[in-house]
């Protein structure tokens, strides 16, 4: 008896040929009682055929003789046809009919007419012969032709399902399941026995024959590989010294890597900071005589002249500004800080800002902003203000005597945001085609005619691409050449709580008693100018020498001190003036420098100064700064604090961004201190050097200097891998963490 395993291969197959025989069985039938209809249909109409051209004319004779029993006779006769159940004669002498009273079932009706020729005259109609056919004789005759061949024909295709199947089983079937018994040995680990098929060795292997062959090959590779494994194990166990040696090599070349990378960028950033100096101490006296010579009484050619000189350096000083706002963003040092503003102000203002520039052009303004639009946002609004400043300045720039629209259009709303999409658009010069693919690619403008002609770095669009990639959007254009551009960009804006308005009130400034320390006449002479024009009273001093001498003789409400001075700088100045017994030790200083670096701000800070005017100096930062030499507040006097630090983020960035930072400060302490303490309770140096690391640069930068200090301690031991010194700190920085924290949420809450 052949096995038949419910999910085994050959039931499936006896499935399939059952199914098959049984699909082909139905439509050969079928076939078959088509064409048999087909016949019988054919023999009736043979018959009808016989009757019309064999017996209608006899009838016709006989009915028009009026001889009944003939008639009688001839319908007799034709009922007796195979299939004619019944036959009727209509005319106006008789009414014959013979059969069946009421044939049932499916029937066809056959109708002639009967028409007679006398020997002169014209034919006669004479009555109509009707036949009707039993169609249902012919459909049992079909159902039984059917059904019998149906029967006959299921029976063979059974048998031979049947058949197939026991064949398969004695060809395939059962040597798979040897085949799978082999592999199960193989698999427990029986290598030993090759495998053996109950069947004769054939001069030409067919399938099952490739397979056993290629099961048997495969043990034996098997066998092979456990051999050869073992000679490898032996191998690597000689060769694991070797590796180790080349790990080592490996590490100390990445740890190479690493220094030569980040003397690179430290490279790179002395030289951001030597070309911002360079290249702002000119400006200052540049921009700051013509702005002294702005508010002198010029005629109209003289102060047509300064005004050029005074937008040229406005130009250049902007070029400068893009090019390290730039380097920046590519070091990753620019964040967005979110916080809640109004779109439609913030549209207006850069507008605002822009219109004497567009007015210059000959250009005119437009504002769409979609009604639609929410009243405030929450996001980041520098962002936002620095793309579509650049991309107004861009469309003002290339456009001439034309229109410049900024539009504002919500694509979706949800409850807490919206999708937008801002357009600026012009009718300016336009894009060639080739040029768009790459025209937010950096140093890329749109020709050399183009460039020559306007001028700039090539950097704005490149940073509005940077900036709104970073706030999770995408940026694009559509421009025709000849008949202007438009710059889009979409991104996701939450919605946001109404911002209440602040319009601090500037105090009367008082007369101060100013010292300047400036080796540059140029520019000792631009300072001279922006300081008594507000009435106050200015010394100077060309280097350290001359200050330290005026500054033992007269005490200073404020002293502007340049950092790069012959002989000593203005940073150990600065130091020996903080650290004398004179009159000025607590006099408010204020770096004035063209390096404005991160790194290079906190060192004039440490050395004792309060504050960074950046060159070229302008009037309104001047008065700025003035405005706060007298002593501000400070929320404590902790030692461990560097307030000096922190007013000056405060004037620089504005509340709102310090804000921003203090509160990432926050975030970072809460998510990393902890796992700092993990670390070094499990004394895993490589998690406390990183983490010490990471913190004490964020604490250094906000003015945490005691938890800074404290962290890179840990930072050292870590990197010496003194167990004893990280288990002493752990404590301390307990408590210093605990400080930290209670100074933070004193200066966040204000």
């Amino acid at each position: 008896m052949i096995p038949l395993r419910a999910d085994g291969l050959l039931r499936r197959l006896l499935l399939f040929i059952l199914l098959f025989s049984l699909c082909f069985t139905v439509l050969a039938s079928g076939v078959q009682l088509y064409f048999e209809y087909r016949r019988e249909m054919r023999d009736i109409d043979a018959r009808m055929a016989l009757i019309r051209a064999g017996y209608l004319a006899s009838l016709e004779r006989s009915l028009w003789d009026l001889d009944e029993a003939q008639l009688d006779t001839q319908l007799r006769g034709l009922v007796d046809f195979s299939d004619v159940a019944r036959v009727r004669l209509v005319s106006d002498d008789f009414q014959l009919q013979r059969g069946a009273a009421e044939p049932k079932g499916p029937l066809r009706v056959e109708r002639f007419p009967l028409d007679f020729q006398p020997p002169s005259g014209p034919a006669r109609h004479l009555g109509e012969l009707e036949v009707t056919i039993d169609l249902g004789a012919v459909h049992q005759r079909l159902y039984a032709t059917g059904l019998t061949s149906l029967l006959w024909m299921g029976v063979f295709l059974c048998g031979l399902a049947v058949a197939l199947s026991g064949l398969f089983y004695r060809l395939v079937t059962r040597h798979l399941q040897v085949m799978a018994e082999f592999a199960r040995r193989i698999g427990a680990g029986q290598w030993q026995e090759p495998l053996r098929l109950g069947r004769r060795p054939s001069s030409r292997p067919d399938e099952i024959d490739t397979v056993a062959n290629a099961l048997d090959d495969m043990r034996r590779a098997i066998l092979s590989d456990i051999e050869r494994r073992e000679r490898d194990r032996l191998e690597l166990q000689d060769k694991r010294d070797e590796l180790q040696a080349m790990v080592e090599r490996r590490t100390a070349s990445l740890a190479r890597a690493k220094d030569e990378a980040e003397a690179a960028n430290l490279a790179k950033s002395r030289f951001l900071a030597t070309m911002s100096h360079e290249l702002r101490t000119p400006l200052n006296g540049i921009l700051g005589m013509a702005e002294l010579l702005r508010g002198a009484r010029l005629e109209l050619p003289d102060r047509q002249r300064v005004e050029a000189l005074y937008k040229a350096g406005e130009g250049l000083l902007a070029i400068l500004n893009e090019v390290l706002y730039f380097a920046r963003l590519e070091e990753g040092e620019s964040r967005a800080e979110l916080v809640g503003f109004s779109l439609r102000q913030l549209c207006q203002e850069v507008l605002t800002l822009l219109e004497p520039m567009a007015k210059d052009n000959g250009d005119t303004l437009h504002l769409h902003i979609d009604e639609a639009l929410a009243g405030y946002q929450h996001g980041a609004e520098q962002y936002l203000r620095q793309v579509l400043s650049n991309l107004l300045a861009n469309a003002i720039k290339f456009t001439e005597h034309g229109q410049v629209q900024l539009g504002v259009r919500v694509l979706a709303s949800s409850e807490h945001a919206q999708r937008l999409r801002l357009s600026v658009s012009d009718n300016g010069i336009g894009i060639e085609p080739a040029v768009q693919a790459r025209i937010f690619d950096r140093f890329v403008q749109a020709s050399e005619a183009v460039a020559r002609r306007y001028g700039g770095t090539g950097l704005g669009l490149a940073i509005c691409k940077h900036l709104v990639e970073k706030l999770g959007g995408s940026i694009g254009l559509d421009s025709v050449p000849g008949q202007g551009s438009c710059f889009w960009f979409e991104l996701e804006m939450a919605r946001g709580q109404p911002v209440p308005g602040w319009s601090p009130a500037m105090p009367p400034m008082p007369s101060l008693d100013i010292l300047v320390v400036e080796d540059v006449a140029l520019n000792r002479e631009v300072a001279k100018g922006l300081l008594l024009r507000d009435g106050h009273r200015v010394s100077f001093a060309e280097d350290a020498g001359q200050a330290l001498q005026v500054c033992a003789q007269q005490r200073f409400d404020l002293i502007l001190l340049d950092v790069h001075l012959p002989g000593m700088s203005g940073v150990e100045l600065c130091q020996r003036l903080r650290a004398s017994p004179g009159p000025n030790r607590a006099s408010r200083i204020l770096a004035l420098t063209a390096g404005v670096q991160p790194g290079q701000v906190s060192g004039y800070l440490a050395a004792g100064m309060q504050g960074v005017l950046a060159k070229p100096l302008r009037l309104e930062t001047l008065r700025k700064a003035l405005a706060e030499v007298a002593p501000s507040e400070v929320i404590g006097t902790d030692a461990d604090m560097d307030w000096s630090l922190l007013d000056t983020h405060r004037s620089l960035l504005g509340e709102q961004k310090l804000q921003g930072l203090l509160k990432v400060l926050r975030q970072s302490l809460e998510q990393h201190a902890t796992a700092l303490a993990e670390a070094l309770l499990a004394q895993d140096v490589t998690e406390v050097l990183h983490l010490a690391h990471r913190l004490a640069g964020s604490c250094d930068s906000l003015g945490f200097s005691g938890l800074a200090a404290l962290l890179r301690c840990i930072e050292e031991a870590a990197r010496q891998h003194d167990e004893q010194a990280l288990k002493a700190l752990g404590e301390p920085l307990a408590s210093q963490l605990g400080q930290a924290r209670a100074t933070l949420e004193q200066v966040i809450q204000g």
